[in-house]
């Protein structure tokens, strides 16, 4: 993290907004108390921009359990 004076920010801001792109985090200071924060943006997860969101209307395990009328007679156990 980077500690800069408001006065030092405004003088070189574009300087201070290339260091944020690059992941830094700036604090800003004034009258030597901490009063603001300089952050780079989070990235955006794709899941998060689906339109549409998939629900089973069942559990997961009675979603994907095999038939026993169908299964029965094809499963043979592996020794």
């Amino acid at each position: 993290m980077i500690e800069v004076t408001a006065t030092k920010l405004r003088n070189n801001l574009f300087d201070f907004l290339a260091k944020v792109s690059q992941g830094e985090i700036i604090a800003i200071r004034r009258n030597g108390k901490n009063v603001a924060l300089v952050v780079p943006p989070q990235k955006e997860d794709w899941r998060d921009r689906m339109r549409s969101k998939i629900k089973l209307l069942v559990s997961p395990d009675t979603a994907f359990k095999p038939l026993e009328d169908v299964w029965g007679s094809t499963i043979t156990p592996i020794l």
